[in-house]
């Protein structure tokens, strides 16, 4: 009998216990937060989804919250700012997510502060272009013809220029052969490339790029471009620093009527380790589910598959413990 009443004991302290705990956690979801979002320079594709996702993420927080754009620093640079503390979410690419969490290629230490939320948002190619007037057939022919080539790339630093690098390095070219073979090689913004281009200034130009990717399309209006295809040991030799194998569609640009095989890489939405999960849990939750509205933002995002959002090779890194609860509550993962 004493027992039973000793049970009955430890059983009500239990709940009450319990009920703290509850009651403590639903205080803590109901608590405003504060979230900055890193994107990129206003007109860009990243700002324009960072538009949409800080008002579908306001509508999911609690009353209260404060969701800010950031318009900084860039698939190479989000990484950074997140790992920091200058954010506490960011759009990176899948390819500079893992570099930075690993501490290789553009980042001088491993960053293993950060965690994705939700990849695979859309899809790029790493993908060079030459004139039809320039003659060139392949970057092989570059490298075995030391063919005098002026190269347009943009400024040191962003994705497209470590990527323009990678691809060259992979086909035993650098700049200084580039140079040295009595080309060129001229580092701006993208207008700049687009004008060098068009007046036969540049003969090549390599880019991190989308279907439809603006500056290539504007390109193409004027000026007959070829989208060099990748041999198959370039292919592998980029997959083994992160880029994932894929091909350009036909008729992605004008005049481009074939296939090109190329390497690929999504957008990923990466957070702070330290973010609390029911706010991490949050902002998934609001991404996830509401595909329309961000196709209706830009339509790149259309490639974005929820079902497909927590998959490893779209994120890059590790998922944070709130995106984890996300996707086995609603039996994407298990």
């Amino acid at each position: 009998m004493r027992w039973g009443r000793t049970r009955l004991v430890w059983a009500m302290a239990l709940g009450a216990v319990l009920a703290v705990g509850a009651q403590a956690t639903t205080a803590r979801a109901q608590q405003p937060a504060n979230v900055r979002i890193a994107a990129w320079g206003l007109g860009t594709a990243w700002y324009v989804y960072g538009a949409v996702m800080a008002d579908l993420i306001r509508k999911a927080l609690p009353p209260g919250s404060k969701v800010d754009l950031l318009p900084f620093a860039g698939g190479v640079g989000n990484p950074k700012t997140v790992a920091q503390g200058n954010a506490e979410i960011g759009m990176a690419f899948s390819v500079t997510a893992k570099w930075a969490y690993e501490g290789k290629v553009a980042y001088d230490k491993p960053m293993p502060n950060l965690r994705g939320l939700v990849g695979g948002l859309d899809l790029y190619y790493l993908q060079a272009m030459v004139t039809a007037r320039s003659g060139i057939t392949s970057l092989e022919e570059v490298k075995r013809k030391k063919m005098k080539v002026r190269l347009a790339t943009i400024s040191v630093g962003g994705l497209g220029e470590f990527g323009t690098r990678q691809l060259l390095e992979a086909y035993g070219i650098g700049y200084g052969d580039l140079r040295a073979w009595g080309g060129s090689v001229t580092h701006t913004g993208l207008p700049t490339v687009a004008q060098m281009i068009n007046d036969g200034r540049a003969d090549l130009f390599i880019h991190v790029i989308t279907q439809k990717h603006p500056t290539v399309v504007e390109i193409t209006t004027t000026t007959e471009l070829r989208f060099l295809p990748m041999s198959e040991a370039v292919i592998k030799h980029l997959e083994e620093v992160g880029y994932e194998r894929g091909v350009l569609p036909a008729k992605s640009f004008k005049g481009q009527n074939e296939d090109v095989p190329s390497v690929i890489f999504p957008t990923t939405l990466i957070a702070r380790a330290d973010l609390p999960e029911l706010v991490t849990y949050a902002i998934t939750k609001a991404i996830v589910e509401n595909k329309d509205a961000l196709v209706r933002a830009h339509a790149a995002l259309r490639d974005f598959d929820p079902k497909a959002a927590w998959q490893p090779q779209k994120n890059g890194l590790p998922l944070h413990p709130g995106a984890i609860r996300y996707y086995r509550e609603k039996g994407l993962m298990q």
